[in-house]
């Protein structure tokens, strides 16, 4: 899930302004039309190419409403070797698959030279995403100025609902009808449309995180039109957004306990020979009692000057994601946490702030978030309940999450509910590829376990070892997702790599 925050950083800068001429009404599109790929925006380099291809607004009416799905193109580098193209999606929710793409153009590194060798890659931005038309954009003063998201009274649960109903209205206005199309079976049927426009050929598909959960309904939907499908990083459906946010924050808890435990002794770490759980347990108590300073933020004006706990953990679960350096994902590693609380004690927490939200923000996480993850209560009893589990499993982090983010922030939500959780089974015509890390703070190993019962021909390869998906750490494990989209071959069942 949380692997679009770190790139965020990074790669926001890259968003690329798009039309939406063919955002109206109309016969339904001709899929077998092939794509008409043309320049990019210049900050997306010259290596790709851009398109958008035409969708249903609403699957329910394919003959209505059209929107635009944002795709681009980085060609194979050994066209003679070349199997087809490679469809890829970042997760998120939220995260545009082109300016992954983009960014491996103009500086490759982030995918293994026999990926790049044997596939185009393609960038797919989900509905709503980066260069999809129409995106979706709410008020930003309304952004800037989060409710609390750990109630302690019934006034200020409902403080909270009619904050959320207020920005979602807010997202209602300046989005459109969208709002109440986002969920991922959409995404999923999107996907297909996708892989018609691109020749037919059975599609190979690369998703972390939250592209897992994409690729899973793809597999559901439709069981019989790929050749490869590696979801690393399993974010699963059928869960309910307690559940989710009850195992994700034990993924949390555990990920922090390891960094706490590197810190005391590492050399790169500015926090050796201390506790590092006392000094985020002390910015949490002074979070509790006003807002935290970030005169960095004041002076740059990128982030918050001033924030609580939740904005807090929220970037250090953001933090954990890549235990050293990505080029192109804007994280400085552990390391760089570690420097961050070591400032943030000192007075200066602008390393930890979460960053200004602007009229061209998008807030496509909280849309889809709530249209697949809406919490299944909405008493302040009920959240009570909840925070109170969570902080007993996590003393720590405190239960924060991007899955608790979802229960707490979608009370109030406006737009529909559209794709609850169920329980679903896919029996792809291929064996898929599922990856996890052992100690992931975002998605749980116990996901990727769990997507195994409902995708009952996928194989499941271990990483044992930290950080968020696999694919972007080199190594073995990247060597094992590599291979499998080359050879359409997975390795044998119950596989452990070391990190």
């Amino acid at each position: 899930m949380g692997i679009k925050n770190a790139a965020r950083l990074a790669l926001s800068a890259m968003a690329a302004v798009a039309c939406c001429a063919g955002c109206g009404t109309g016969d339904k599109p001709d899929n077998t039309q092939p794509i008409a790929w043309g320049s990019c925006p210049p900050t997306y380099g010259t290596a790709v190419q851009c398109a958008t291809i035409d969708v249903p607004l609403d699957w329910n009416d394919p003959g209505g409403k059209k929107i635009q799905v944002g795709v681009n193109r980085l060609p194979a580098s050994d066209p003679a070797r070349k199997i087809g193209d490679l469809v890829f999606n970042p997760g998120g929710p939220g995260g545009a698959g082109t300016e992954i793409v983009a960014a491996e153009g103009a500086e490759p590194g982030l995918f293994p030279a026999s990926i790049r060798q044997r596939f185009d890659l393609i960038g797919f931005d989900p509905r709503g995403v980066g260069t999809s038309r129409p995106s979706i954009h709410c008020d930003p003063d309304l952004a800037n100025r989060p409710p609390n998201q750990f109630p302690s009274s019934q006034q200020e649960f409902d403080n909270l609902v009619a904050a959320n109903r207020a920005f979602g209205e807010s997202c209602q206005r300046l989005t459109g009808d969208l709002l109440d199309h986002v969920d991922t079976v959409h995404v999923a049927r999107d996907l297909e449309v996708l892989r018609q426009r691109l020749g037919g050929a059975p599609l190979n598909y690369l998703g972390l995180s939250y592209g897992t959960e994409i690729g899973a309904e793809y597999a559901r939907l439709f069981p019989d039109k790929s050749r490869t499908l590696a979801l690393d990083g399993a974010l699963v459906h059928s869960q309910p957004a307690g559940t989710m946010s009850y195992y994700e924050s034990i993924a949390f808890e555990d990920s922090w306990n390891r960094f706490a435990q590197w810190c005391r002794s590492a050399t790169e770490c500015v926090l050796r020979d201390q506790d590092p759980s006392k000094i985020l347990d002390d910015l949490v108590a002074r979070a509790a009692q006003q807002p935290l300073p970030a005169p960095g933020c004041q002076s740059s004006g990128a982030c918050r000057n001033g924030f609580d706990a939740f904005d807090l953990l929220t970037n250090i679960q953001a933090q954990l994601i890549f235990k050293d350096p990505i080029p192109g994902f804007g994280t400085e590693g552990w390391a760089g946490l570690a420097s961050a609380l070591d400032r943030a004690r000192n007075g200066d927490a602008s390393g930890l702030a979460p960053s200004v939200q602007t009229a061209d923000s998008n807030h496509a996480d909280l849309a889809v978030g709530c249209a697949d993850f809406k919490a299944d209560f909405d008493t302040y009893s009920a959240l009570q309940a909840q925070q109170t589990l969570l902080s007993t499993v996590a003393p720590h982090t405190r239960g924060v999450s991007q899955s608790y983010g979802y229960v707490a922030r979608c009370q109030g939500w406006p737009a529909e509910f559209s794709n609850p959780p169920r329980e679903t089974s896919a029996e792809p015509t291929i064996t898929p590829l599922l990856v996890n890390a052992t100690h992931d703070p975002s998605t749980s190993y116990g996901w990727a376990q769990l997507m195994l019962t409902q995708i009952p021909g996928a194989v499941l390869v271990t990483r044992d070892g930290d950080g968020h998906t696999s694919f972007l750490h080199p190594g073995r494990t990247q060597d094992i997702i590599a291979r499998y989209l080359i050879d359409g071959t997975a390795p044998a069942t119950g596989l452990v790599l070391p990190d």
